[in-house]
């Protein structure tokens, strides 16, 4: 099975997974107060919330270039932050493909090896992992019983343990059939050198992998983590201030919401779109809260994350190919 029919099934499936997840979301509630809800959401806090996310942007491409500076390929901070706009903008219309691509956006402009630069970015979001368990660990002890109705499994748990197993299948399907395909052809892949290839790829990937994590300005790297998590936390706050039912909220409420939600960014959907609604939806029923002020929530804060991502990319995207049609003009990079 070729790579681009791989991928095709991934974001079919992606797709697929975010739209069951959006329909258990939506069926059988009031959209009409959703909507008013949202027609009257308080234009200041939607404002600021498209900043502190050009802030995360900000923050996310310093402290990929600390990693690369640290994995000796220095870049600039105008590349590094390109890169992670534009891997954002594909994340939010496919299934986590964003960080191939932002590795490949490095290489356009920078002469390092793409197995190190995709080692780099493995390594950050192996630690953007690491804080998401950790802040859903610490939530967990804190509302220990709420997180139980959160997981109890019931008529939906059933059906998201459905889903999830369908995933799982044909996830494992694909794996057998490139397993299976591999085997056929093994002999024209050792004669084309492929194996090889492919060895010496994943040996560069793993080498720069461990060694980001043997990080040189760990400070300043454990600095931009924790303030960019912090940044989302003050974007989620705004989404809660803008909506009236929600603007009561706490910010410590806007730190449960960031990490349980987090589990349905992680989900293979594109831009975590159904995953993070479902997400949200459950975590207001587990506080009581009202399912209207939850499903509003949800749909505003992915709603305008997507929209800004867009926007944001779209411009970045522009911006970059007239740059690299300026430096290639002068001669300081050669595409070919």
């Amino acid at each position: 099975m070729s790579n681009s029919l791989k991928n095709i099934l991934q974001s079919l499936l992606g797709i697929a997974i975010g739209g069951v997840f959006l329909y258990f979301t939506v069926q059988g509630k009031d959209l009409d107060q959703v909507w008013v809800s949202l027609r009257n959401a308080d234009m200041f806090w939607v404002i600021l919330s498209s900043i502190f996310l050009i802030i995360v942007f900000w923050l996310k491409a310093l402290r990929w270039k600390v990693l690369m500076h640290n994995s000796n390929m220095p870049i600039s901070t105008l590349d590094s932050f390109n890169a992670t706009v534009v891997g954002m903008f594909v994340n939010a219309i496919t299934p986590k493909f964003g960080e191939i691509v932002r590795c490949t956006n490095i290489k356009r402009t920078n002469p390092f090896k793409l197995a190190n630069i995709l080692g780099s970015a493995v390594s950050e979001r192996i630690w953007d992992v690491l804080v998401l368990l950790a802040g859903v660990g610490v939530i967990g002890l804190i509302e220990f019983d709420r997180i139980l109705i959160l997981l109890k499994v019931d008529e939906w748990g059933d059906r998201m343990m459905q889903l999830d197993i369908i995933g799982i299948a044909i996830r494992i399907l694909v794996l057998i059939a490139l397993v299976v395909l591999l085997w056929i052809y093994r002999k024209r892949f050792y004669r084309w050198g492929l194996v090889e290839r492919i060895r010496h790829f994943a040996k560069e990937t793993i080498t720069t992998v461990m060694l980001t994590f043997k990080i040189k300005r760990y400070k300043t790297f454990l600095f931009l983590t924790f303030t960019s998590w912090f940044a989302l936390v003050l974007m989620n706050y705004c989404f809660l201030m803008a909506l009236q039912e929600t603007k009561e909220f706490s910010m410590y409420f806007a730190f449960v919401v960031l990490f349980i939600s987090g589990i349905g960014w992680a989900m293979p959907s594109p831009g975590g779109i159904g995953t993070t609604h479902w997400f949200v939806l459950q975590l207001f029923i587990a506080f009581e809260l009202s399912e209207s002020a939850g499903l509003s929530f949800g749909i505003l804060s992915n709603g305008l994350n997507f929209i800004y991502t867009i926007i944001i990319g779209i411009a970045t995207m522009i911006f970059q190919e007239i740059r690299i049609y300026q430096l290639r003009k002068k001669g300081q990079i050669n595409l070919e």
